[in-house]
């Protein structure tokens, strides 16, 4: 292919996903907000003109339910990739932030990613966990498959991952960054390490809790913390239709979440409705000077984004990598087939030009300290 119709091809691609994007965004409209304390979700339904999707795409958690889905470490551990293994019949979704535990640490996924049927595939990841380098005692089970010999099974045999929280807003916003920056300049899926493991430190040691492991797992499983979130959680209820919300702390916009369809947006509604709702816990922990926000940020936020800049980038599975980059928004999401599948929207201070340091490349099956 010549360099002009390589040009050209690239050229279409970025219009046709800079489309996808704010088709999406453009065609939701707010919702009777829901609210709790401090914070506040706007739900977003389809304007009346939107035609319904159905993608029959399976969401992580169910994936690895139903056992369709494993993800395991490499046969040579390594920090920021896990495997992912496939036999579902359908397309698995992997929604960035989300994060997998068990292996020799927790770990959260770099992007979004739509993992295609019966295929192997490395996933970008981040550790969430800095103090552990080991399986935990119950993440053996033994191997039930006889050998050749027909000796009896005894070779003890590592569980994959299983599906749990998605991170904490902030944490999730300059982690998404962080990959942006990284593939701006062609490091691929990289997130700043260093960076993560500071916010999360950082974040349990404002909480006062206890964390051997400094497992961000503490910020959602501490008993009084858990009670809270639950109580917070079960008083937002996603509405018939809803294809993700606004979220507010305080009247001010911390981010939005977006999903093609409705199956999608039910899948993930809580677990990232918590995320949200961590920020808010905390919220009400920490002395605050600051005032209640004027109202109109989760419809500038929505503005901002439909005139962001699109980066575009190869994905590690199906479709391309949307990124939203701008003074006052940035974002991250994944589009197949000219679809938006999940977007995920985080407001930016204009005034703030310090950003993260360039992401450093972490290889080896090395632990973390």
């Amino acid at each position: 292919m010549s360099d002009t119709a390589s040009s050209a091809q690239g050229a279409h691609e970025q219009e046709t996903v800079a489309a996808a994007v704010r088709e999406l965004i453009g065609s939701v409209r707010q919702a009777e907000p829901l609210r709790v304390g401090a914070l506040t979700l706007i739900p977003l339904l389809p304007t009346p003109e939107r035609a319904a999707r159905q993608t029959g795409y399976l969401p992580l958690e169910e994936a690895l339910r139903r056992k369709l889905v494993a993800i395991t470490e490499q046969a040579q551990a390594s920090v920021p990739e896990l495997l992912a293994v496939s036999t579902a019949d359908a397309p698995v979704v992997l929604v960035g932030g989300e994060q997998v535990i068990g292996g020799l640490q927790n770990r959260v996924l770099n992007t979004t990613i739509l993992l295609a049927p019966h295929v192997e595939l490395q996933i970008p990841v981040t550790c969430v966990e800095v103090g552990r380098w080991h399986d935990e005692p119950d993440t053996f089970e033994e191997d039930t498959a006889a050998d050749p010999a027909g000796s009896a099974p005894t070779r003890p045999m590592r569980r994959g991952f299983t599906s749990d929280e998605a991170a904490y807003a902030k944490l999730r916003q300059m982690h998404a960054k962080t990959v942006t920056q990284s593939l701006a300049v062609g490091d691929g899926h990289r997130a700043d390490q260093g960076a993560v493991w500071g916010e999360v430190s950082s974040r349990i040691s404002a909480a006062r809790l206890l964390a051997p492991s400094g497992a961000m797992q503490a910020l959602y499983k501490a008993p009084e913390r858990a009670r809270r979130l639950k109580e917070t959680v079960e008083a937002l209820k996603r509405p018939d239709g809803a294809l993700g919300f606004v979220a507010l702390l305080n009247g001010v916009a911390l981010g939005a979440e977006l999903f093609a369809d409705e199956a999608l947006a039910g899948a993930y509604w809580d677990k990232l409705a918590r995320s949200y709702a961590v920020e808010a816990l905390d919220e009400d922990g920490r002395a605050t000077t600051e005032k209640q926000g004027a109202g109109g940020g989760e419809a500038r936020l929505l503005e901002d984004a439909l005139a962001a800049g699109i980066q575009v980038h190869p994905s590690p599975g199906l479709g391309v990598d949307a990124r939203l980059v701008s003074a006052s928004v940035s974002g991250a999401g994944l589009v197949h087939e000219g679809v938006a599948v999940h977007l995920s929207l985080f407001p930016e201070d204009p005034s703030d030009d310090k950003g993260p340091q360039r992401p450093r490349r972490r290889t080896g099956a090395i632990g973390p300290r």
